[in-house]
């Protein structure tokens, strides 16, 4: 397993790509959970640790403050401004379904 700090690394290896997929780590990680293929899990020593189905790369989130910060790059990255990002899969959906 490697290991990263660097968020723009991991989102550009794990490549969440579309709105549901974006909405799932989002969820995963506030929730610290697993969900839509992301996995946020508390390691003993209070770090979070993200992984992704299918990928190696594992993202080390060493405080609530980087968690928090990670969902807002992955907010600014991936979602229009001022949108949540279950927002943006619902309207995804719908834009789906026409």
């Amino acid at each position: 397993m490697s290991t990263t700090f660097n968020f723009d690394e991991w989102l550009g290896t794990a490549d969440p790509c579309d709105a549901p997929n974006v909405a799932g780590l989002v969820e995963a990680v506030e929730d610290e959970c697993d969900f839509s293929g992301f996995k946020a899990e508390p390691a003993p020593n209070g770090k979070l640790i993200v992984s992704a189905d299918g990928l190696e790369l594992k993202l080390v989130l060493t405080s609530k403050e980087a968690e928090e910060e990670f969902v807002r790059c992955i907010r600014a990255r991936y979602v229009s401004s001022g949108m949540s990002a279950s927002t943006a899969a619902a309207i995804d959906h719908l834009n789906d379904h026409d």
